[in-house]
């Protein structure tokens, strides 16, 4: 509900009420773990995780099978010196693998770093170098990925090793153990194969499985859990500092909300380096000791069989279209789904039985959805709204202009306190500018909320787009497209994408004497930039929109955005 505030006039603030603070307090009292072994009790033979690889084979674990290959990785890194307040960088598909390494470095109070499989390896380094990462858990190859190849290239001395542990590399000083997954069975001299530290724990080698248990007793729900890499305005990516306690809490208030529960069966393409795999879809099942589905990478026939196969009940996340429509094409239909977002009415006819698609509002600094919408909630609500707050959470809207709070229906900034980040990693003039002295985190997006307390998305002061589900930084592009030596000037700005939300276009500034194409530029980028960040167009103009400073003008690029490419 709208707030009254010190000039006596309603005010778009919504506070908890004592038992909402009980509710989050309460949830953020375990460690991941801890939530684990708890949800697996009543059942411990439930499937806890299906997935499916991109070869088409499909594994599945016990919530028991899981605990247990979580405990025997967790006394091989211990082996290899992983220790609570370590950083685990984990460069993995969707596979179990990431889910069983994910836990056992956060079982010993490590802090896991997931980096984002489509980066180029400038963005890898970076991630490696600036979160102080001491282990690396990563995959042999992936289709044209190649880890090893891309690692070596950044580190030398990794390529050159002939043992694994005690690597040192001036590139990234504080990085000594690599572990691999060989997936496709290559193995690497410098890496630590990572089922032999698997069975290190299996087998108590060296009493570590003892030790791991004990390290695990010292580890606290307020231990770092992730440090999860967003890019900001800035164009420089941060590291989000989140907790143990607040990604369980997260996981179950928004599966509380939302009415998802044990008897759940969650189809998710969503990577588990972002929240939309690792706290949507992994803590909304696994902390309630539901059933998580997943698949390596996004494919539509693979998504068609394992919907049915495993007569999912849930199916939240980026490209369902492509999913829905090709099951239309054929004639197939879920009735098994009771839960996904009903595009139109074809996407009806394959999910006749869906009653309720949540929307959510969030962003990584909070851990993923801070409000989100109920069953409950009336249907134009469900539709056109991010819901109300989660249990705990606290919502302002300030004008950013003058810094007063706005009225309920006023379009200002969204300042959250509740479950939020602590912080960026190793950046304390970025933290102080988020999070203020009094716990708010500073959103840079434009909400409005009603008198119900319903909250409404309304767009970015931050210059970032959004793409496929992905933060793109604006700026980071203008810098990298701007490097070409024919470029004078760029300007990014985010086009709307009947599939991907948003993409990116380009106008550019070239030099008098350069001869540069559009789709010569683009190819030059692309072992530059992540391919979602790849301007979809690019427009050569005379010159930019500029202010009287000399900076450029944002409005004037953004009523640009709204007109033709041929602009």
């Amino acid at each position: 509900m709208a707030s009254v505030g010190m000039d006596e006039r309603p005010i778009a603030w919504i506070r908890p009420d004592a038992a909402a603070t009980a509710a989050l307090e309460d949830a953020r009292a375990r460690t991941l773990f801890q939530a684990l072994a708890d949800a697996a009790r009543p059942d411990p033979d439930r499937t806890a995780l299906v997935a499916a690889d991109d070869f088409g084979t499909v594994r599945r674990l016990s919530y028991r099978a899981l605990l247990e290959a979580v405990r025997n990785l967790s006394a091989g890194l211990a082996s290899i010196g992983v220790a609570r307040g370590d950083r685990v960088v984990l460069w993995m598909t969707n596979r179990l693998e990431w889910v069983i390494s994910c836990f056992a470095a956060v079982r010993l109070g490590a802090a896991v770093v997931p980096i984002n499989t489509f980066l180029k390896p400038p963005e890898v380094r970076y991630c490696l170098a600036q979160s102080g990462a001491r282990h690396l858990i990563m995959l042999d190859r992936f289709r044209k990925l190649d880890c090893p190849a891309i690692l070596g290239g950044l580190c030398p001395p990794f390529a050159a090793a002939t043992a694994p542990g005690a690597l040192y590399a001036p590139e990234m000083p504080e990085l000594r153990n690599v572990v691999l997954y060989p997936r496709l069975g290559e193995r690497h001299a410098g890496a630590y194969d990572w089922a032999d530290l698997e069975a290190i724990g299996a087998e108590n080698r060296g009493g570590w499985r003892d030790r791991a248990d004990a390290m695990a007793q010292n580890v606290t729900p307020q231990d770092i859990i992730m440090i999860k890499y967003t890019s900001g305005s800035t164009g420089f990516p941060k590291g989000v500092m989140l907790q143990q306690g607040g990604v369980v809490a997260n996981g179950i208030l928004h599966a509380r909300r939302t009415g998802m529960r044990r008897e759940d069966i969650y189809f998710s393409m969503m990577p588990l380096f972002h929240a939309g795999g690792s706290i949507y879809g992994l803590m909304s099942m696994l902390p309630q000791g539901g059933t998580l589905v997943i698949t390596e990478a996004f494919d539509v026939e693979l998504a068609l069989r394992m919907i049915a196969g495993e007569r999912a009940s849930i199916f939240i996340g980026a490209l369902g279209k492509e999913v829905t429509q090709a099951a239309h094409e054929r004639g197939l239909s879920f009735p098994s789904l009771r839960m996904a977002h009903v595009h139109n009415a074809a996407a009806r006819e394959v999910m006749p039985n869906v009653s309720f698609a949540f929307s959510p509002y969030g962003l990584t600094e909070t851990y993923g959805p801070c409000a989100i919408t109920g069953p409950d909630d009336p249907p134009e609500k469900r539709t056109t709204t991010g819901g109300r707050p989660l249990d705990g959470n606290e919502i302002r809207v300030i004008d950013p202009a003058t810094g007063r709070d706005c009225a309920p229906g006023e379009i200002g900034e969204a300042w959250v306190r509740g479950n939020t980040m602590i912080g960026y990693w190793n950046k304390p003039e970025e933290t102080a500018r988020a999070l203020d002295a009094e716990g708010w985190v500073h959103s840079g997006d434009l909400v409005s909320v009603d008198d119900e307390g319903f909250v409404t998305y309304r767009g970015r002061i931050k210059l970032m787009a959004k793409v496929g589900g992905e933060n793109v930084s604006l700026e980071e592009v203008e810098h990298v497209v701007a490097g070409h030596e024919a470029v004078t000037h760029c300007a990014a700005v985010g086009i709307a994408d009947p599939r991907l939300v948003e993409a990116v276009r380009c106008y550019v500034v070239a030099r008098a004497d350069g001869a540069i194409t559009g789709a010569a530029l683009i190819d030059w980028l692309r072992p530059r930039l992540a391919h979602f960040k790849l301007p979809r167009e690019v427009v050569f103009v005379p010159e930019l929109p500029r202010l009287g400073s000399g900076k450029l003008d944002r409005l004037a690029l953004a009523q640009w955005a709204k007109e033709p490419a041929a602009h």
